[in-house]
């Protein structure tokens, strides 16, 4: 006769390598606290310390680095949501952060009311709602991937 579930031996087998997971998720996760919390007196030396304003001479390649990482990002999160995976939750996060991030950017360095005012309807109409879009569907394509998969358990078990 086969037992029902796991012996203990096998039960604690699995367990440790879930505890030692567990130690090591907690451990990254308090090395980013720590660097959230260093980036704090960072970023107050930085706001008195740098010169109100300054031209870089690199102000065009750094746009366009950024709207490259952009377009990946949205194009993953396109990628992704077609097929119905729910990996689509990563590309979608990136897309939202740096979307919300270029409409930050575009206002604050925008010169000038007009170019201001225009950053800011920009950021108001496109690219915020554009970040909102993309978390909802990264939550909308996860939640039919676990329907899908609780409706595969069901069907594959019987019940």
């Amino acid at each position: 006769m086969e037992p029902d579930g796991p012996t203990a031996g096998e039960a604690a087998h699995v367990e440790a390598p879930l505890e030692a997971m567990n130690r090591r998720t907690r451990r990254a996760a308090l090395v980013y606290m720590v660097m959230g919390l260093v980036l704090i007196p960072w970023t107050v030396f930085l706001a008195v310390s740098l010169p109100r304003r300054e031209v870089d001479t690199h102000y065009r390649g750094a746009w366009v680095g950024f709207d490259i990482l952009l377009v990946v990002a949205i194009v993953l999160t396109a990628y992704y949501a077609f097929r119905m995976d729910d990996r689509v939750q990563l590309p979608a996060m990136a897309t939202a952060t740096l979307l919300l991030v270029d409409a930050w950017f575009d206002v604050m360095t925008a010169g000038g009311r007009r170019s201001t005012f225009q950053a800011v309807l920009f950021a108001l109409f496109l690219e915020i709602p554009a970040a909102l879009f993309s978390l909802y569907l990264a939550r909308q394509v996860n939640r039919h991937a676990e329907e899908l998969a609780a409706h595969d358990r069901t069907h594959h078990t019987g019940t």
